[in-house]
Protein backbone atom coordinates (compact mmCIF):
# COMPACT_ATOMS: atom_id res chain seq x y z
CA UNK A 1 0.00 0.00 0.00
CA UNK A 2 1.87 3.65 -1.06
CA UNK A 3 2.54 6.09 1.27
CA UNK A 4 0.97 9.23 0.54
CA UNK A 5 2.24 12.01 -1.49
CA UNK A 6 2.14 15.52 -0.95
CA UNK A 7 -0.31 16.18 -3.28
CA UNK A 8 -2.59 13.82 -2.50
CA UNK A 9 -2.00 14.61 1.38
CA UNK A 10 -2.94 18.20 0.60
CA UNK A 11 -5.93 17.17 -1.29
CA UNK A 12 -7.68 14.46 1.17
CA UNK A 13 -6.71 16.53 4.81
CA UNK A 14 -7.85 19.84 3.58
CA UNK A 15 -11.13 18.05 2.39
CA UNK A 16 -11.73 16.14 5.82
CA UNK A 17 -10.94 18.99 7.77
CA UNK A 18 -12.88 21.78 5.95
CA UNK A 19 -15.82 21.55 7.93
CA UNK A 20 -14.15 21.72 11.87
CA UNK A 21 -14.40 24.62 12.82
CA UNK A 22 -15.01 24.09 16.85
CA UNK A 23 -11.24 25.46 17.40
CA UNK A 24 -11.77 28.87 15.23
CA UNK A 25 -13.81 30.52 18.36
CA UNK A 26 -10.27 30.01 20.90
CA UNK A 27 -8.19 31.29 17.65
CA UNK A 28 -10.26 34.05 17.02
CA UNK A 29 -10.60 35.26 20.60
CA UNK A 30 -6.59 35.19 20.87
CA UNK A 31 -6.38 37.22 17.92
CA UNK A 32 -8.75 39.93 19.34
CA UNK A 33 -6.52 39.62 22.69
CA UNK A 34 -3.28 40.43 20.31
CA UNK A 35 -4.22 42.35 17.33
CA UNK A 36 -2.41 42.36 13.96
CA UNK A 37 0.37 40.57 12.66
CA UNK A 38 -0.02 37.03 13.57
CA UNK A 39 1.84 33.99 12.32
CA UNK A 40 0.36 31.04 11.76
CA UNK A 41 2.59 27.50 11.53
CA UNK A 42 1.44 24.65 9.50
CA UNK A 43 -1.39 26.83 8.10
CA UNK A 44 -2.11 24.02 6.02
CA UNK A 45 -5.04 24.87 3.06
CA UNK A 46 -5.31 28.16 5.22
CA UNK A 47 -8.75 26.90 7.65
CA UNK A 48 -7.61 28.99 10.47
CA UNK A 49 -5.42 31.62 8.08
CA UNK A 50 -8.79 32.23 6.10
CA UNK A 51 -11.09 33.10 9.38
CA UNK A 52 -8.80 35.23 10.51
CA UNK A 53 -8.12 37.58 7.47
CA UNK A 54 -11.92 37.39 7.22
CA UNK A 55 -12.33 38.71 10.54
CA UNK A 56 -9.33 41.31 9.20
CA UNK A 57 -6.24 40.91 10.78
CA UNK A 58 -3.08 40.74 9.36
CA UNK A 59 -1.55 37.08 9.06
CA UNK A 60 1.21 34.97 7.79
CA UNK A 61 1.01 31.65 7.36
CA UNK A 62 4.02 29.14 7.31
CA UNK A 63 3.86 25.55 5.63
CA UNK A 64 5.94 22.65 4.76
CA UNK A 65 3.95 21.53 1.62
CA UNK A 66 3.70 24.07 -1.18
CA UNK A 67 0.53 21.89 -2.39
CA UNK A 68 -1.31 23.50 0.75
CA UNK A 69 0.08 26.40 0.23
CA UNK A 70 -1.26 26.74 -3.37
CA UNK A 71 -4.47 25.58 -2.15
CA UNK A 72 -4.57 28.46 1.10
CA UNK A 73 -3.73 30.98 -1.25
CA UNK A 74 -6.54 30.01 -4.25
CA UNK A 75 -8.81 30.02 -1.46
CA UNK A 76 -8.68 34.17 -0.39
CA UNK A 77 -11.02 35.96 -1.46
CA UNK A 78 -10.30 39.34 -2.85
CA UNK A 79 -11.12 41.10 0.95
CA UNK A 80 -9.01 38.94 2.19
CA UNK A 81 -5.98 38.75 -0.15
CA UNK A 82 -4.18 41.95 1.12
CA UNK A 83 -4.09 40.69 4.78
CA UNK A 84 -2.71 37.19 3.77
CA UNK A 85 0.89 36.32 3.25
CA UNK A 86 2.12 33.04 2.81
CA UNK A 87 5.49 31.05 2.82
CA UNK A 88 6.76 27.99 2.38
CA UNK A 89 9.29 27.65 5.96
CA UNK A 90 10.28 25.31 7.83
CA UNK A 91 9.13 26.10 11.75
CA UNK A 92 12.77 24.85 12.81
CA UNK A 93 14.75 26.95 10.28
CA UNK A 94 11.58 29.98 10.30
CA UNK A 95 13.56 33.28 9.26
CA UNK A 96 10.89 35.85 8.66
CA UNK A 97 11.41 39.92 8.36
CA UNK A 98 8.61 40.75 10.34
CA UNK A 99 7.71 40.47 13.95
CA UNK A 100 4.70 39.41 15.64
CA UNK A 101 2.20 39.69 18.22
CA UNK A 102 0.38 36.36 17.87
CA UNK A 103 1.94 33.19 16.93
CA UNK A 104 -0.65 30.11 16.71
CA UNK A 105 0.28 26.38 16.06
CA UNK A 106 -3.31 24.68 16.20
CA UNK A 107 -4.01 20.61 15.08
CA UNK A 108 -1.29 19.10 17.24
CA UNK A 109 1.70 20.75 14.60
CA UNK A 110 4.42 20.87 17.18
CA UNK A 111 3.65 17.19 19.13
CA UNK A 112 5.24 16.09 15.40
CA UNK A 113 8.75 17.09 16.58
CA UNK A 114 11.31 15.03 18.52
CA UNK A 115 12.54 17.40 21.58
CA UNK A 116 15.41 18.70 19.50
CA UNK A 117 13.30 19.96 16.95
CA UNK A 118 11.38 21.25 19.26
CA UNK A 119 13.41 23.12 21.27
CA UNK A 120 14.88 24.53 18.10
CA UNK A 121 12.00 25.60 16.95
CA UNK A 122 10.29 27.62 20.28
CA UNK A 123 14.12 29.48 19.99
CA UNK A 124 13.09 30.38 16.50
CA UNK A 125 9.36 31.50 17.33
CA UNK A 126 10.62 33.52 20.46
CA UNK A 127 12.87 35.18 18.14
CA UNK A 128 9.99 36.00 16.13
CA UNK A 129 7.94 37.67 18.48
CA UNK A 130 7.51 41.54 19.63
CA UNK A 131 7.92 41.94 23.19
CA UNK A 132 5.12 40.68 25.26
CA UNK A 133 3.72 38.66 22.03
CA UNK A 134 2.34 35.26 22.79
CA UNK A 135 2.63 31.80 21.40
CA UNK A 136 -0.70 29.51 21.30
CA UNK A 137 -0.76 26.00 20.22
CA UNK A 138 -2.35 22.67 21.13
CA UNK A 139 -0.98 19.55 21.81
CA UNK A 140 -2.50 16.08 21.94
CA UNK A 141 -3.16 15.33 25.85
CA UNK A 142 -0.89 13.05 27.50
CA UNK A 143 -3.15 11.45 30.02
CA UNK A 144 -4.67 10.30 26.92
CA UNK A 145 -2.26 7.98 25.09
CA UNK A 146 -3.28 4.61 26.77
CA UNK A 147 -6.56 5.55 24.85
CA UNK A 148 -6.53 3.05 21.53
CA UNK A 149 -8.97 3.42 18.23
CA UNK A 150 -10.42 0.11 16.27
CA UNK A 151 -8.19 -0.11 13.01
CA UNK A 152 -11.49 -2.01 11.25
CA UNK A 153 -13.57 1.08 11.70
CA UNK A 154 -13.61 4.57 10.33
CA UNK A 155 -12.73 7.44 12.21
CA UNK A 156 -14.34 9.86 9.38
CA UNK A 157 -16.08 10.20 6.13
CA UNK A 158 -16.62 12.63 3.78
CA UNK A 159 -16.77 13.64 -0.22
CA UNK A 160 -13.85 14.95 -1.80
CA UNK A 161 -15.11 17.94 -3.38
CA UNK A 162 -12.85 17.75 -6.97
CA UNK A 163 -13.53 14.24 -7.85
CA UNK A 164 -16.69 13.69 -5.89
CA UNK A 165 -15.37 10.67 -4.88
CA UNK A 166 -16.32 9.08 -1.12
CA UNK A 167 -13.24 8.99 1.61
CA UNK A 168 -12.86 6.79 4.64
CA UNK A 169 -10.10 7.55 6.90
CA UNK A 170 -9.10 4.36 9.21
CA UNK A 171 -6.63 4.93 11.94
CA UNK A 172 -4.02 2.09 13.92
CA UNK A 173 -2.38 3.87 17.05
CA UNK A 174 -0.43 2.41 19.32
CA UNK A 175 1.31 4.04 22.60
CA UNK A 176 4.90 3.45 23.65
CA UNK A 177 5.15 1.83 27.08
CA UNK A 178 6.52 4.87 28.20
CA UNK A 179 3.88 6.88 27.16
CA UNK A 180 6.32 9.67 25.47
CA UNK A 181 4.71 9.24 21.85
CA UNK A 182 1.35 7.56 19.91
CA UNK A 183 2.23 6.21 16.62
CA UNK A 184 -0.64 6.74 14.38
CA UNK A 185 -1.10 4.93 11.31
CA UNK A 186 -3.90 6.79 8.88
CA UNK A 187 -5.55 5.07 6.23
CA UNK A 188 -7.29 7.15 3.68
CA UNK A 189 -9.20 4.42 1.21
CA UNK A 190 -10.89 6.24 -1.72
CA UNK A 191 -14.01 4.99 -3.65
CA UNK A 192 -13.49 5.51 -7.63
CA UNK A 193 -16.43 5.71 -10.21
CA UNK A 194 -14.85 2.17 -11.29
CA UNK A 195 -15.85 0.46 -8.11
CA UNK A 196 -11.97 0.05 -7.17
CA UNK A 197 -10.54 1.71 -3.86
CA UNK A 198 -7.32 3.24 -4.03
CA UNK A 199 -5.82 3.48 -0.26
CA UNK A 200 -3.06 5.38 1.14
CA UNK A 201 -1.15 5.48 4.08
CA UNK A 202 0.35 8.64 6.17
CA UNK A 203 2.33 7.37 9.32
CA UNK A 204 2.48 10.26 11.96
CA UNK A 205 4.11 10.15 15.39
CA UNK A 206 2.95 12.43 17.94
CA UNK A 207 5.57 13.26 20.99
CA UNK A 208 3.42 13.24 24.22
CA UNK A 209 4.66 15.88 26.98
CA UNK A 210 3.45 16.87 30.01
CA UNK A 211 3.05 20.57 31.58
CA UNK A 212 5.40 20.45 33.78
CA UNK A 213 8.18 19.24 30.07
CA UNK A 214 6.19 22.47 28.68
CA UNK A 215 7.03 24.80 31.10
CA UNK A 216 10.68 23.24 31.23
CA UNK A 217 11.53 23.79 27.22
CA UNK A 218 9.55 27.00 26.78
CA UNK A 219 11.58 28.89 29.44
CA UNK A 220 14.68 27.48 27.93
CA UNK A 221 13.26 29.27 24.64
CA UNK A 222 13.37 32.72 26.58
CA UNK A 223 9.40 32.63 27.35
CA UNK A 224 8.54 34.47 31.20
CA UNK A 225 5.34 32.44 31.40
CA UNK A 226 3.46 29.78 30.44
CA UNK A 227 -0.45 28.39 30.71
CA UNK A 228 -2.29 25.62 30.75
CA UNK A 229 -6.09 25.23 29.38
CA UNK A 230 -8.01 22.08 28.67
CA UNK A 231 -10.20 23.11 26.18
CA UNK A 232 -11.31 25.64 23.44
CA UNK A 233 -13.08 27.57 26.20
CA UNK A 234 -9.45 27.86 28.02
CA UNK A 235 -10.78 25.86 30.86
CA UNK A 236 -8.54 24.64 33.41
CA UNK A 237 -5.84 21.48 32.15
CA UNK A 238 -6.86 18.32 33.81
CA UNK A 239 -6.59 14.36 33.07
CA UNK A 240 -10.32 14.23 31.56
CA UNK A 241 -9.58 17.46 29.79
CA UNK A 242 -10.55 17.26 25.91
CA UNK A 243 -7.84 19.09 24.81
CA UNK A 244 -4.28 20.68 25.68
CA UNK A 245 -3.81 24.11 24.69
CA UNK A 246 -0.49 25.48 25.65
CA UNK A 247 -0.26 29.87 25.77
CA UNK A 248 3.12 31.09 26.56
CA UNK A 249 3.88 35.00 26.89
CA UNK A 250 7.54 36.54 25.66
Amino acid sequence: MPSMDAETFARLFSAQYSEFVQDLPLWQRLAREAGSPILEIGCGAGRVLHALARDGFDVTGIDTNPAMLRRAREGLSAEQQPRARLVEQDVRLLDLTDRYRLILAPCNTLAGLMDADLEQALSRLRAHLMPGGSLAFEVPCPWRAEGSTDPTEPLAAFLEPESGNPVQVYAEQRADPEGNRVEVIWRYDELRPDGTVQSCLLPTTFHLRRPEDYSEVLADAGFRSVAFYGDYDLEPLGPESPQFIVVAHA
